[in-house]
């Protein structure tokens, strides 16, 4: 298994190497999902590569922030670039931007990043259609869970084994974006589930106020279970942390994986909120939250001491030379590449000092921090021969930079040969501006609320069923009576697939819905798009916000694979809303009303009280931050939370804005309302459409969200 380390810095990188890493993961000064880490600029980007290469380390490049239009055509020459440097892959969050490279720059080698919730089978098969050759799986996976994933691919899986943890499914988190307008799509998360927050409605007294601060991983006891379950790839977290701490957990785990004593203590050293296995086992760590502000939440400032080299390639050098012929230096390493040279000047009869073997091993092997470890040196010199040692050790500098270039001669020798190929466009009919309404769309849990939304005016309905109820088995058992609903006063409903599901779930539902009756699908990932694709036969299919489409190469994709309607990303500006509209040819949807979720996780407040199916007999649960906002929480019937933002959106004095954007379909979230508010409000929406905005007072409670401001 390959041990893979974070370099957030220079400094960093050269720990990782040092201290054993078989590769390594760091990010430029663009496009990176550590935006605060130090980063490299392009002169150490490419110092970065040859120093790695050079020892035989990969450089895994981060490219996994989400894109807009106007970044795209940078980011693939960045793309062209890094692969001419030598990189040995880049990490990618963005569809559009993977399907461009793909295109583009084919012989770049993509990895999935966690930031694409990859978390089933399903989801691994389509970005594999993307060009993938590796996935970063979600931290939510049991190890058996990743063995029955693997036992379905080919692709290499990757996991986290160490450092801290993302308690929101990675790639789905809004918080730090709906609180303070830094995206953590984007690379500049602030980190909210690190504040102390108050808990209104517990049916228990509070543990702490760190209540979504997870310890850091640590899998360390786990790495045999790991190799077994087929994983390729294990990955340290921390591009923001010191060299000290990646030094000393990427020795402690290269000593585990090799079998070599080691001493877990040595990671309670460096920075850590205490540690935690996580879902690794297959059930949650009951030690999963901090609760209480961890004791290390400061960087540890002992003094970082290297220690031992441990990354040094293996070789064999030979030295041969006669009276009247050049001195000449061969080095042949353990991956096959080799150098020779010859001194400038030829060997001479000694008239004292001639040359010895043992002297000439001692210059030979004065290699200082060069990353080689002469296992075997052969020296075979004629008798009596003498060389000044100055020229000996200039002809063994100029060995070792030829040998380094042999190393590096593949990865400089790069070519792109796709440089001329265009990306195809999707050959959609574009919705016209201004001349068509868009349509009012409606998410409804429930009969009563589809009704509602119906009688109010609605022109689709997303029919989500059951989702926060435990009960009945099956949560769109109601969608059959739904969709007759919609039949007679003549609107469509769609069955509204969840954004996180695994295979099982997927498989349940692709057999449940063969048997129903609904008129479409909106699906929240691109595992759901491809195991339900075939369910909707000729029906057309709608993605959800969580697919995050943040520029029209995305858009476009989805289209090419069936999609007929997207829905943008609620961290884009009205107008890129509109270019990707323009520009794709798909029609676009948008949420205009109602709560959005900030976050889903797998972690569950009332599982650490001790699980009595509380969520189903509690009120309503709610965060206060520090400032005082209050952010509700809902739990669905598959234990996972869910925390609505603090204000719901609403564009309802802006409808005449939405529709010159080219805006094909706006939506109201419902599902988590009563029908009185549905009623109300998709009745209100539904004149605003028909006779134009309409007088509203944006309080307190209400947010316009980044339609208006973006986000960084």
């Amino acid at each position: 298994m390959e041990l893979l380390a974070p370099a957030g810095s220079p400094e960093a990188l050269k720990a990782a190497v040092e201290n054993g890493a078989d590769a390594v993961y760091l990010g430029g000064r663009s496009f990176s999902a550590r935006a605060s880490a130090v980063n490299f600029d392009d002169a150490e980007m490419q110092a970065a590569l040859d120093y790695c290469h050079v020892r035989g380390v990969k450089v895994y490049v981060t490219v996994n922030t989400l894109l807009n239009d106007s970044e795209i055509d940078r980011a693939l020459h960045y793309l062209a670039q890094l692969y001419q440097w030598g990189a040995d892959a880049v990490i990618v969050q963005d569809v559009g931007l993977a399907h461009a490279a793909g295109l583009m720059i084919p012989e770049l080698e993509l990895h999935a990043s966690t930031q694409m919730t990859v978390q089933s089978a399903a989801d691994i098969q389509a970005v594999e259609q993307l060009g993938f050759s590796r996935v970063v799986l979600a931290r939510e996976l049991s190890i058996d869970e990743i063995s029955a994933i693997k036992r379905r691919t080919n692709l290499e899986l990757e996991v986290f084994i160490h450092g801290a943890i993302c308690i929101c499914y990675s790639g789905q988190c809004l918080m730090s974006s709906l609180i303070g307008g830094r995206s953590g799509n984007r690379g500049q998360c602030a980190q909210p589930c690190r504040l102390p927050y108050k808990v209104h409605g517990l049916p228990n007294q509070q543990a702490g106020p760190y209540v979504l601060s997870p310890r850091d991983l640590k899998l360390i006891e786990l790495l045999p279970e790991l190799r077994t379950a087929g994983v390729s790839s294990l990955k340290i977290e921390g591009r923001l942390k010191r060299p000290d701490y990646v030094a000393v957990v990427v020795r402690t785990y290269r000593a585990a994986l090799d079998g070599q004593p080691y001493s877990p203590a040595d990671l309670e050293t460096v920075f850590s909120r205490g540690f935690t296995t996580a879902y690794a086992s297959g059930h949650p760590d009951p030690k999963f939250i901090t609760y209480q502000k961890a004791q290390t939440d400061q960087h540890n400032n002992a003094a970082f001491t290297p220690g031992q080299i441990l990354r040094r390639v293996r070789a064999t050098m030979y030295a041969y030379g006669q009276i009247g012929e050049p001195l000449q230096l061969t080095l042949v390493d353990g991956d096959g590449y080799s150098a020779s040279v010859e001194s400038s000047i030829v060997l001479t009869e000694a008239t004292a000092h001639p040359l010895t073997e043992d002297v000439v091993k001692e210059k030979l092997l004065r290699l200082g921090d060069e990353p080689l470890d002469i296992e075997e040196l052969h020296v075979h010199l004629g008798d009596n021969t003498y060389l000044p040692v100055s020229e000996l050790n200039r002809t063994r500098r100029c060995l070792v930079e030829e040998w380094k270039e042999a190393r590096l001669a593949s990865y400089k020798s790069r070519q792109l040969s796709s440089s001329q190929r265009v990306l195809p466009q999707v050959h959609t009919e574009k919705p016209s501006r201004m001349t068509k309404k868009p349509l009012l769309a409606v998410t409804a849990a429930d009969m009563a609320s589809a009704q509602a939304a119906l009688e109010a005016g609605a022109d689709l309905i997303y029919f989500s069923g059951a989702v926060f109820q435990r009960t009945p088995e099956y949560h769109l058992h109601e969608l059959d009576a739904a969709w007759d609903l919609g039949q007679s006063y003549g609107v469509p409903v769609f069955a509204h697939i969840d954004r996180v599901m695994d295979d099982r779930q997927l498989g349940q539902l692709k057999k449940r819905l063969k048997s129903q009756s609904f008129d479409g699908l909106l699906v929240g990932s691109l595992g759901a798009l491809q195991v339900l694709r075939d369910v909707s036969q000729a029906k057309p299919i709608h993605t959800d916000l969580w697919l995050n489409v943040f520029n029209h190469h995305t858009a476009q994709y989805l289209a090419e694979q069936g999609v007929s309607c997207v829905t943008a990303s609620l961290e884009l500006r009205l107008s890129q809303i509109g270019e990707i509209a323009e520009r794709s040819g798909v029609p676009i949807g948008m949420v205009v009303h109602g709560p959005v979720e900030s976050m889903v996780t797998k972690h569950c407040l009332l599982r650490d009280q001790g699980c009595q199916l509380q969520c189903q007999k509690v009120g309503t649960i709610e965060l206060e931050d520090p400032k005082g906002f209050h952010f509700p929480v809902m739990f669905d019937r598959w234990c996972r939370m869910h925390i609505l933002n603090s204000r719901e959106l609403a564009l309802l004095d802006k409808i005449d804005v939405v529709e010159r954007a080219g805006v094909s379909l706006i939506r109201i979230e419902g599902r988590y309302k009563s029908p009185d508010w549905i009623r109300h409000w998709v009745g209100i929406y539904r004149e605003a459409l028909d006779q134009g905005p309409h007088e509203f007072q944006l309080g307190q409670e209400y947010t316009r969200g980044h339609y208006f401001r973006g986000v960084k």
